[in-house]
């Protein structure tokens, strides 16, 4: 994982259906610092659908510095620490975050 351009890319290809179920849920992610870049990620029926930009209301909203969360995904940064660092920001519940990232296995 190089960048958000990739994360984005990816989910895509890491997506694991049977994890999906029971969840549906819209995610949005607000992308700041090096790479500016704001996209929806909605999981219902065990299918995923991402786009670019924010739309429609989300139960999870992500703000979160580009470069942290690179080093998040790949495991060079802890999640708590960027989160009390406000590098990272949810706006939602927190087990939303976790219901997707088990979605995607690393």
């Amino acid at each position: 994982m190089q960048s958000i351009q990739g994360f984005l890319r990816g989910l895509s290809f890491t997506f694991q259906r049977g994890a999906a179920k029971g969840l549906s849920a819209t995610f949005h992610f607000t992308f700041t610092g090096e790479e500016e870049r704001k996209a929806t990620v909605v999981i219902r029926n065990q299918s995923l659908r991402v786009a670019d930009g924010l739309e429609g209301k989300p139960e999870l909203h992500v703000i979160a510095d580009s470069r942290t969360w690179v080093r998040f995904l790949r495991k060079e940064a802890n999640l708590v620490w960027a989160l009390l660092r406000r590098k990272i920001r949810i706006q939602g519940s927190p087990r939303l975050l976790l219901a997707f990232g088990r979605c995607f296995p690393s």
